[in-house]
């Protein structure tokens, strides 16, 4: 029994619990363990555990929800002025007489090289967003989220957050993606 005590005594030492309160801290560990022992025999469990499990892994989503629409949408602001802009121009060619539209080739390759322009400071500022950005001002800014993700958790990557982090971002821009790409490819030239 001794040796497994100090065994576990090292592995408390390795996570960071000091000495002085690891009696306190194993008297801790078991109660919980009490506890939770006693809620596993009851039916209670059966009913409250799902709808704890739901409400805490919920709220954790909704949180990294609005984090990845807040770092997308920030994004998308700083592109969205040429994206309005190429749009524009492609409607309003568009709804010129038929007699008038004589570039159609000269828009397309306006539009091509526009969204190229517009890909690529969409790709920059959602980079800048996630890994940082040194000529912030904003402490935050320039941190980025990812690598303050890793700052919260105590300098180690946690895995499930960035993972799940990451497909929440692509989920935003894939959205963003089905809603301008049906109204590039309506334009007349395309047509």
């Amino acid at each position: 029994m001794n040796k497994i005590l100090s065994k576990f005594q090292a592995l408390m030492e390795k996570v960071g619990v000091d000495k002085k309160y690891l009696n306190q801290f194993i008297v801790f560990l078991i109660l919980v363990s009490i506890v939770i022992f006693f809620l596993i025999q009851s039916e209670i469990l059966s009913i409250v555990g799902p709808v704890v499990f739901i409400v805490v892994f919920g709220i954790f989503f909704t949180i990294l929800w609005f984090a990845a629409g807040y770092i997308v949408f920030r994004s998308l602001l700083v592109a969205s002025v040429g994206l309005s802009f190429i749009i524009f121009i492609g409607q309003s060619y568009c709804a010129l007489p038929l007699e008038g539209r004589t570039a159609n080739n000269s828009l397309m390759i306006l539009i091509g090289v526009g969204f190229i322009y517009v890909l690529a400071q969409f790709v920059r500022s959602l980079y800048k967003e996630l890994f940082g950005d040194k000529d912030a001002k904003e402490e935050w800014k320039h941190k980025g989220m990812i690598p303050l993700f890793k700052e919260i958790n105590k300098g180690k990557h946690n895995w499930f957050v960035v993972i799940t982090y990451g497909a929440l971002v692509s989920l935003f821009v894939w959205q963003i993606y089905n809603v301008v790409n049906p109204i590039i490819y309506g334009l007349c030239v395309y047509q």
